[in-house]
């Protein structure tokens, strides 16, 4: 039986990687690398969390890294939980494991994390998501018109995913939301790519959920999103990174803040304000590629 840090191995050879993934994976390699993959457990997976939590956050020293005293940020412990979980499923893919074989991070409970309003989705990387998206949900379909939507109307998940049949207006080119976060209704314009998807969806009556399940319920969609994220190479980034994602194109076409408000059902400036960072930003690039 293969052992966890020979799966590892295996796994960096397939790919490339960035510094900081292997750093990860270099401490999975540490605490749990000599034992047999199979015979890993959900408490030798929390028992190394626990010991990372403990350790806190590293510093380079002369000759080795050195703790700093200070804790690890919720997000750090859950992606080194994630970076873990992606190594059980290339062991999977090797069959190096049974099919019945369930990773014992899936039972692992990740820390909440504070949204960070800088953290966004880049075209790139909602085109990558795009396209392991329409790959990887052979079962729902929906995924790909529900990424779509969020990322060109800036729309909260809660709102699309309460989205009913007779919200949409296919023809006016507009999905309305009753009741937003915020109390109010929102009406947003669907892009052509938006009208695209959703025009490929199963048709639906006025009363039933657009992004419903197969019984007509509300879609559990966190499972294959972490899914997508990880096969596209971006594990942990969350959904709302796509509401963010919009409002920061947004900002770069220099659209106003004002529009911007409105697109994102904002009722403070101050919350479309920080997206005019990235518009800033895109100037400063300019001035200095002109001026340098």
């Amino acid at each position: 039986m293969a052992l966890f840090k020979d799966v590892v191995e295996a796994f960096i050879a397939s790919r490339e990687f960035d510094k900081a993934t292997l750093t990860r994976l270099a401490f999975w390699v540490e605490v749990i690398g000599e034992k047999e993959i199979a015979a890993i457990t959900a408490d030798d997976i929390d028992a190394a969390l626990v010991r990372l939590a403990e350790r806190g956050r590293l510093k380079a020293g002369r000759r080795a890294t050195v703790s700093v005293g200070q804790p690890l940020a919720g997000s750090t412990v859950n992606r080194h939980l994630t970076q873990a979980g992606s190594v059980f499923k290339h062991a999977k893919r090797l069959k190096l494991v049974p099919r019945t074989f369930i990773a014992p991070t899936r039972g692992i409970e990740r820390i909440p994390e504070r949204p960070d309003p800088e953290r966004y989705l880049r075209p790139e990387e909602v085109a990558r998501l795009i396209a392991v998206a329409r790959v990887v949900d052979r079962r729902w379909k929906k995924m790909l018109a529900l990424i779509t939507v969020a990322y060109h109307t800036g729309m909260r998940v809660g709102s699309i995913l309460a989205v009913r049949g007779k919200d949409v207006d296919l023809d006016a080119g507009t999905i309305t939301v009753p009741r937003t976060k915020n109390g109010d209704p929102i009406t947003a314009a669907l892009s052509a790519g938006a009208l695209a998807e959703l025009r490929r969806l199963p048709k639906v009556g006025p009363e039933a959920l657009v992004f419903g399940n197969r019984d007509g319920r509300r879609y559990h969609y966190t499972p294959l999103w972490r899914r997508i994220t990880e096969e596209a190479r971006l594990p942990g980034r969350v959904f709302h990174e796509l509401r963010h994602g919009h409002g920061y194109e947004l900002a770069r076409a220099g659209v106003s803040q004002q529009l911007i408000m409105a697109s994102m059902g904002h009722k403070t400036l101050a919350a479309s304000q920080r997206y005019a960072h990235a518009s800033i930003a895109d100037k400063k690039a300019v001035i200095e590629r002109v001026f340098g």
